[in-house]
C-alpha cells in the first residue's frame, strides 16, 4: 500500500516540476523473473527505475543510503535490499535470489556507486551473475536529466529540468554460462554500452 503511495506522489513531483518522461514501458516483462539495471547519477534514481514498471521493485542499495535524510525513509520504504562496500554481501545476494526465484523484479546500478561526474563508468558484473544464477531477464534502462537535478552531494533537488528514463529490449543470460567470467564480464559490458548509447 505504501510503495503505491509512493509511487503516486513521485509521479506527481516528477511530472509537475520535472517534466518526466518514460519510454519503452512495453520491453519489461509482465511477468517472471527481471532485473532492471541503470545508469546511476542522481539520488532520485531508483524512484525513476521504481516509475517504469507498475511491477513492484526490490532495489540493491548501498546501506549508507538508508541514512540519508531525505532519501533513506523511501528506501526503507520500498524495502530495498542492503549492500554494505567491504563485504562479500552473500546475504544481500540470497535475498535477491529469492525475489528473482519468486518471480519478482530487483534494481541493480551496475557500477555499483554513484558518480560525481554523471558520465558511465565501468560495471560489475554482479548483475549479469545474478541473471544468471535466477534465470532471470536484465533490462537496461537509461537515466537522463536527473543528474543535474539531484547529483551526488546536493542537499536538495533543483525545482526544475526535464528528466526522461528510456527503456530497452531485454538482454537474455545464459544460465548454463554461469561460472564463466569472461562471459559474464561480456553481458555486463553490453548491458553497459546499451545505457550509454542513449544517454546525453
Amino acid at each position: 500500500m505504501f510503495y503505491e503511495l509512493l509511487r503516486v506522489i513521485f509521479t506527481m513531483y516528477f511530472r509537475a516540476f520535472h517534466s518526466l518522461e518514460i519510454t519503452g514501458k512495453e520491453h519489461i516483462p509482465a511477468d517472471g523473473p527481471v532485473i532492471l539495471c541503470a545508469n546511476h547519477s542522481s539520488y532520485f534514481d531508483s524512484m525513476l527505475v521504481g516509475l517504469s514498471t507498475r511491477r513492484k521493485v526490490r532495489f540493491i542499495i548501498y546501506d549508507v543510503y538508508y541514512r540519508h535524510w531525505f532519501l533513506g525513509p523511501f528506501i526503507r520504504a520500498l524495502n530495498a535490499i542492503p549492500v554494505t562496500v567491504d563485504s562479500i554481501n552473500k546475504e544481500a545476494m540470497k535475498k535477491s535470489l529469492a525475489v528473482l526465484k519468486g518471480g519478482g523484479v530487483i534494481g541493480i546500478f551496475p557500477e555499483g556507486r554513484l558518480t560525481r561526474t554523471g558520465l558511465i563508468g565501468p560495471p560489475e558484473r554482479g548483475a549479469a551473475l545474478l541473471a544468471a544464477l535466477g534465470t532471470a531477464t536484465i533490462v537496461p534502462i537509461t537515466i537522463n536529466g536527473a543528474f543535474s537535478v539531484y547529483p551526488k552531494g546536493r542537499k536538495l533537488p533543483k525545482p526544475s529540468g526535464k528528466i526522461t528514463v528510456e527503456v530497452h529490449p531485454h538482454i537474455t543470460v545464459d544460465a548454463t554460462r554461469r561460472r564463466e567470467e569472461g562471459y559474464l564480464r561480456s553481458i555486463a559490458d553490453k548491458l553497459m554500452g546499451i545505457i550509454e548509447s542513449s544517454l546525453l
